[in-house]
């Protein structure tokens, strides 16, 4: 080393750091799907700005209601258990009850192990059942050509079906209900269903990307979304969404969280799952207790 020309020194010092600092962004890319965060959302009625801002996330007083909500699981490519997602479940109702259990679409990538998938939820609805809970959830763009409203998937479809509560604070009538998500392939973006003007209107679908068509007369307070994974693998500026995907929120830089536009408070979750391939990076698997003040 000591006879190496200093140029030549730096630059096989630069490609060591290089060649260290891959490998380090690797092994974390492959041991980051095993993390499950358990995050607590608030979520407040929205002012009616046609533009997306992120909604400060402090809330006061009773939430009206407490749903577990979790989307992406691509049973087929998770690493996280569902003896993990079951715990976090038991333990945010022991804290508090919930009134529902949520899951936001995309059960499996590859429907040839769907066995494998369905297993997943099925165990996730035994949980449900034991904790008397009842459980809903939608279709994602990777069910497209499976049907989730026969049962098979073990969850309850709210896909043009209203589900009534009482909200624990106000007393007003909140209805959770869901839209169908056509695939990727001649996407449809299916109408919103009526709904009475006189209560408080909870929306569950897969793509964030639905709030981009809505009507001027749809009725949506609150909505529940996944899909866009954080990213799954966060590349420098947003180059995930550049260049690997045509969604439009992320573009807005509307991509995880809490947010408010044109009077409907949306939140999107990272997802439990992966797409692909095995791998996430600054984009940790999440599942999420949402208290909804309204």
């Amino acid at each position: 080393m000591k006879d190496l020309p200093t140029g030549m020194l730096i630059t096989l010092i630069i490609l060591t750091l290089i060649v260290l600092t891959a490998v380090f962004l690797l092994i974390w890319a492959l041991i980051e799907p095993h993390i499950l965060e358990v995050s607590t959302v608030s979520m407040r009625p929205a002012g009616k700005e046609p533009g997306f801002k992120k909604q400060d996330p402090q809330a006061s007083g009773r939430p009206g209601l407490r749903l577990f909500f979790f989307s992406d699981l691509h049973a087929d490519i998770c690493l996280i258990k569902p003896e993990r997602l079951i715990r976090a479940l038991k333990e945010a109702h022991a804290s508090a009850p919930l009134d529902a259990v949520v899951f936001g679409g995309d059960i499996c990538n590859n429907y040839q192990v769907n066995k494998k998938c369905l297993s997943y939820l099925q165990k996730i609805s035994d949980a449900c059942s034991e904790l008397n809970i009842p459980f809903y959830g939608v279709s994602g763009n990777h069910d497209f050509g499976f049907d989730v409203s026969d049962g098979k998937a073990f969850f309850d479809s709210i896909e043009d079906k209203q589900i009534s509560f009482t909200s624990h604070a106000t007393g007003r009538k909140i209805v959770l209900f869901g839209i169908d998500d056509s695939g990727r392939k001649h996407r449809v973006w299916y109408k919103v269903p009526e709904v009475p003007e006189d209560c408080v209107s909870v929306l569950a679908v897969h793509n964030p990307d639905a709030i981009l068509h809505f009507e001027e007369k749809d009725h949506v307070d609150f909505m529940l979304s996944g899909h866009f994974h954080a990213g799954q693998i966060k590349m420098p500026f947003k180059l995930e969404f550049l260049v690997l995907r045509a969604d439009k929120l992320p573009q807005s830089n509307v991509i995880e969280g809490v947010f408010e536009h044109n009077g409907t408070t949306l939140f999107i979750t990272r997802g439990v799952g992966c797409n692909k391939l095995p791998l996430r990076f600054g984009a940790v698997p999440e599942v999420s207790v949402v208290e909804i003040f309204a």
